[in-house]
């Protein structure tokens, strides 16, 4: 699993610290997932297009519209965007968004709008974006070669798809991209909102492989994906960003009964995920 960084939630003034954090990405070409939404983005972007400093790997949201006209339009107007304010000339990887309708002829109009940008060597890569309620939708794209992969929200509590949607996944040469890989910090206070057995069966998996807190569990649990493709994380702090490095390459899958049980628990103790 390779390790990606998020963009959200970045104060008004430049921050040296998460520079810091911005530029080793670059270094070690982690993915930089963003959106022409987030506030305060542009000034790092903007700070490496000034000293040189090429930015290959990134993740960037798209925006679907259902009309065909307005997809027409909508589309290359966002793509075009996204260079101009993030001064670059590639963008890795798009993530799909608003669960476009895998029909015939919604498919023909999307794939035939993005080719180009693929086939000029402006994207690489392309994502589906999935909430459970799109599962069964997009789950009729799994051998679509078109798409590498899905991206969504994955770690010990949360999975924003079905669970047999995400066992399709874990069976096909598609990719994954975890988004909350550790709850948003919030993994305690998730949890406490369920019912105790969850705590205790989740304790018992977490003594059972050696792991010494929540955030290992939620590695581990990613690390037995074999089909994972990055986890973006959202750290602001650089000596952590040093600590979930090197977390991901020491820490082991979970035991496989462990991995499945996790999965039985998400769908017991249900998270709301919004979208």
């Amino acid at each position: 699993m390779n390790l990606s960084i998020g963009t959200g939630g970045l104060n008004q003034n430049f921050d040296e610290t998460y520079w810091k954090i911005f530029l080793r990405a670059i270094e070690k070409e982690y993915h930089i997932h963003t959106d022409l939404k987030y506030e305060n983005v542009d000034q790092y972007f903007k700070k490496a297009y000034l000293e040189n400093i090429k930015i290959k790997k990134v993740i960037i949201k798209i925006e679907i519209n259902k009309n065909p006209i307005k997809k027409i339009i909508n589309i290359p107007k966002q793509i075009n965007l996204i260079l101009e304010r993030f001064k670059i000339e590639c963008i890795d990887t798009v993530q799909i968004c608003n669960n476009p309708n895998a029909n015939n002829f919604n498919m023909y109009l999307l794939k035939s709008i993005l080719k180009k940008y693929k086939k000029k060597n402006i994207i690489n890569n392309f994502f589906l974006e999935c909430f459970d309620p799109f599962s069964k939708n997009l789950n009729k794209l799994i051998n679509d070669n078109f798409f590498q992969g899905y991206i969504f929200k994955l770690n010990c509590l949360q999975r924003s798809t079905s669970k047999s949607f995400f066992l399709n996944i874990l069976n096909s040469k598609k990719k994954i991209i975890s988004i909350s890989p550790y709850v948003g910090g919030k993994f305690e206070e998730v949890m406490g909102s369920f019912d105790k057995k969850l705590k205790i069966d989740l304790d018992y998996i977490m003594s059972s492989n050696g792991l010494s807190n929540y955030n290992s569990l939620n590695l581990a649990f990613l690390n037995s994906v074999n089909n994972m493709h990055s986890a973006i994380f959202g750290t602001k702090n650089f000596d952590r960003l040093k600590d979930i490095e090197k977390s991901i390459q020491e820490i082991k899958p979970l035991k496989k009964d462990d991995f499945f049980k996790i999965l039985t628990l998400q769908d017991q103790f249900k998270s709301h995920i919004s979208f």
